[in-house]
């Protein structure tokens, strides 16, 4: 999955660990990774990242979005 550069300013090239990128990116959510794709990773991932209370529901928020927006605006 790649990664923006602004995520990565500590690494001349970053781990190609999902979850290490996952939580960068979490970590910088919803300034970061609000593109379908990674909105479901960040979903699907949840339980395995350190997110604070409010960045959680921000992720189930946008993943509750985007199901709506696909499955034809429900």
């Amino acid at each position: 999955m790649p990664i923006d550069r602004d995520l990565v300013w500590d690494y001349k090239e970053p781990p190609a660990d999902l979850l290490w990128r996952l939580q960068r990116i979490a970590n910088a959510f919803p300034a970061y990774g609000r593109d379908r794709r990674t909105v479901a990773l960040l979903f699907a991932h949840r339980d395995e990242l350190r997110l604070e209370p409010e960045r959680r529901l921000l992720i189930e928020l946008y993943e509750e979005a985007w199901r709506r927006r696909t499955e034809g605006g429900r």
